[in-house]
């Protein structure tokens, strides 16, 4: 499963994460990460009444939807009896214990558009409507990259990236008047595994029999290989057109079949196809992720709700003998 160690980051706000010491802990988890565009979000029509925050979430030059923030309900507010600030911007939201940015105010709590998306799709207390926030966690998919060594804090963002440069630099516009640099997302997530193992009833069973004997940056490795070759990103110079065959993953690791999903509430796409994560509010694998299953040479890219149905789970032996894509 692939996860977010954080929120969705425009390249304009991993600048100013990058130097958080806060943050940067936690983007140090991560060793595999994507590069996605998107058309800039916005908050939009604000009106408050009696401690509910009221505004819409609207896509430039796309769709819009309600949002009604229940302000003492939030993470952050829950149980502070003080009076509260409200700071309102069409890219983000703060709520202070006292007046705003004066010494001695905190910030409770905070929102920019991605981080009200991630937090709407992780069931976060205090956040109603943004019924839509799926479909507005669409992206087109720009790039896919791993930390070989290290993590992606230093690969992706402390240092130069030459595809996120290139990205800045070669990306047009998709909505007139925007900066290619808020229309520019960073996703950095974390590989977790899961192995299941077989036995014969009459096995003599050894210590190493549960040792975690999982090499992660194999497998680290591995899905970089298997997202690239299923949807090909533009940015990526390197296609893996031996997929699943290759040196550094899985292939011939004594694997019988494996795959991968995103655990998170987004869509990524391309011109060689599309690629739908999702995410169950208890933090289960969802049905309605769409699944990249890897059995000896064959690799199949299967869609949740066409391949398989979207809320029950079959086994592999069950699955179609050929993908839709």
């Amino acid at each position: 499963m692939l996860e977010l160690v954080y929120l969705p980051m425009s390249n304009q706000e991993a600048v100013w994460f990058k130097d958080d010491p806060e943050v940067e802990p936690l983007l140090r988890e991560s060793d595999f990460y994507v590069i996605g565009g998107r058309p800039e979000a916005k908050f939009i029509d604000f009106e408050e009444d009696d401690e509910i925050l009221t505004l819409r979430f609207a896509i430039e030059g796309g769709p819009s939807d309600e949002v009604r923030l229940d302000i003492r309900s939030l993470p952050g507010v829950v149980g502070n009896e003080s009076p509260l600030w409200l700071e309102l911007g069409p890219k983000g939201i703060r709520i202070w214990d006292g007046p705003i940015r004066e010494e001695g105010s905190n910030v409770l709590e905070w929102f920019t558009t991605e981080k009200l998306l991630w937090d709407r799709s992780h069931g976060q207390p205090g956040i109603n409507g943004l019924d839509r926030h799926a479909e507005f966690s669409v992206y087109d998919l720009l790039y896919v990259g791993i930390a070989r060594t290290g993590d992606s804090f230093d690969r992706l963002i402390a240092k130069g990236h030459h595809a996120r440069t290139e990205i800045l630099a070669n990306e047009p516009q998709r909505y007139p008047g925007a900066r290619v640099s808020d229309e520019t997302y960073l996703f950095l997530f974390r590989v977790n595994s899961l192995v299941l193992q077989t036995f014969e009833l009459d096995h003599e069973f050894r210590d190493d029999d549960f040792e975690d004997k999982l090499n992660r940056k194999q497998v680290v490795a591995d899905a970089e290989k298997a997202f690239v070759s299923l949807l090909k990103p533009g940015y990526n110079k390197v296609q893996f057109a031996q997929y699943p065959k290759g040196a550094d993953g899985l292939y011939g690791a004594g694997f019988a079949r494996y795959g991968y999903l995103i655990n998170e509430d987004l869509t990524f796409h391309t011109a060689q196809g599309r690629v739908r994560g999702a995410r169950d509010p208890n933090g289960a694998i969802s049905n309605s992720a769409d699944f990249i299953f890897v059995n000896g040479d064959v690799v199949r890219l299967l869609k949740s709700g066409v391949d398989f149905p979207a809320t029950s789970w079959r086994t592999p032996k069950d699955l179609p003998s050929e993908p839709s894509s």
